[in-house]
């Protein structure tokens, strides 16, 4: 019975991975043989510029993961990172 259980298992895992095998196999299928868009035409199509001449972030307090206050200019000349985020 448990081996009945294991290639029951076993099977379901293989008909499950065939799928995403073939879907990556057509993913690159056609970006090989698709339109070469270049990413700056990409970005334009967005509305998104590079950033030229980068400027100062304003200066903003918030709460951190622990629950104290700190502010962006206190950890000015580190990487900072921002999790925007909301609950619709």
């Amino acid at each position: 019975m448990k081996t009945i259980n294991n290639f029951f298992y076993i099977t379901i895992i293989w008909l499950s991975f065939i799928p995403f095998m073939y879907a990556c196999t057509e993913n690159r299928r056609d970006e090989s043989s698709g339109d070469k868009t270049s990413v700056a035409e990409l970005m334009a199509s967005m509305n998104i510029r590079p950033v030229t001449k980068p400027a100062k972030a304003p200066d903003f307090e918030l709460f951190s993961v622990t629950g104290e206050k700190t502010t962006l200019s206190r950890h000015h000349g580190k990487v900072v990172l921002l999790s925007f985020w909301t609950t619709w």
